[in-house]
């Protein structure tokens, strides 16, 4: 054999074989349970599923289960995060949904830390009657939230709707491509992809990421456009359905004193009011506290379970009155 052919196959057969060992030690190495990009495919091969319905792009799949970021991730046989409830609540029961996406879910904190759980936790140590179910999901915006709610969460037939609103909701509809193998079950591919990325972001010209979040509420913004008429649209199936809607504000993480995108929040909260709507601001309970302590982890600023327990007590306040009404009306909640 040829010096030359020898020595292309033994680099041939050397880089397949140190390709072929990058598997198992990313598993081993850098798999350590945190690592956000294995975290975040994970979540999306083991807990999502493709809709090909334009208006959802994704959902939860029914009974998924992983473990994410540290954390157990369960879904019921709807495909929210949270324990499985009857269809009908109970007599007397008031029953509270809570839409938006990977913050209403609850990415990175445990289920009993999650803002839903600790609103409801909280409600009934209170003395009120109350069941709920947490129809968040990653990555969704405020047009598949509605989607979502139309296609599943009105058929739970709840009291009051919480819309867990954050400022990338005001995102157009993502984008989505077949999976090719690797993507579907290589962690060493993920790794290597989602560095190569960040290499190459990091090597041209860095992103304003203020700048990113402010041009998505531009006037003529689409995603901003959909977003306005996705509140809209909640608005009106609570006033169809008769229930009752408020949406809480949750503020990016990031940056907190002074908070930097406050004239988005007012745009919002503009839009939310014009409808009739009750709005809330959870900045106020979190503005005071060291922003990295409230991150799931450094990388990652989705509130974590300390941030979720804050902001969760701002919401209650705004519930009691409307419960207090139910129960006068209907029996419910009391």
């Amino acid at each position: 054999m040829p010096p030359f052919l020898k020595n292309f196959l033994l680099f041939v057969v050397v880089t397949f074989l140190c390709l072929l060992a990058l598997e198992p030690m990313t598993r081993l190495f850098v798999d350590t349970g945190k690592t956000y990009e294995l975290e975040m495919w994970k979540y999306a091969t083991l807990v999502k599923e493709r809709d090909h319905r334009p208006e959802f792009g994704h959902r939860h799949r029914a009974n998924a289960h992983a473990r994410l970021m540290g954390e157990d991730v369960r879904t019921d046989s709807h495909g929210f995060r949270s324990p499985e409830i009857p269809v009908q609540a109970p007599p007397g029961v008031a029953r509270i949904a809570f839409a938006g996406d990977s913050i209403a879910m609850g990415w990175g904190v445990s289920l009993e830390e999650t803002i839903p759980m600790q609103v409801l936790s909280a409600l009934r140590a209170q003395g009120h009657k109350v069941d709920g179910f947490n129809m968040g999901v990653g990555n969704y915006n405020t047009a598949q939230e509605l989607a979502s709610y139309k296609d599943k969460g009105s058929k739970m037939k709840p009291d009051i709707i919480v819309l867990v609103y954050f400022i990338n909701d005001g995102e157009p509809m993502p984008t989505y491509h077949d999976s090719d193998w690797l993507e579907q079950h290589s962690e060493a591919y993920v790794v290597m992809k989602y560095r190569f990325d960040a290499l190459m972001r990091s090597s041209g010209e860095v992103p304003d990421w203020k700048k990113y979040y402010r041009d998505l509420y531009k006037d003529d913004a689409p995603g901003w456009k959909k977003t306005q008429e996705a509140l809209a649209g909640f608005a009106k199936v609570a006033k169809d359905e008769g229930i009752k809607l408020i949406v809480v504000h949750v503020p990016e993480l990031h940056e907190l004193k002074p908070y930097p995108f406050a004239d988005v929040t007012a745009k919002v909260r503009s839009v939310v009011e014009a409808q009739g709507v009750q709005f809330i601001d959870l900045l106020p309970t979190v503005e005071n506290l060291d922003p990295s302590s409230l991150w799931v982890t450094v990388p990652d600023p989705h509130p974590n379970g300390v941030a979720d327990i804050a902001m969760s007590k701002g919401i209650v306040p705004a519930l009691v009155p409307m419960l207090d009404e139910l129960c006068r009306s209907q029996g419910k909640g009391c």
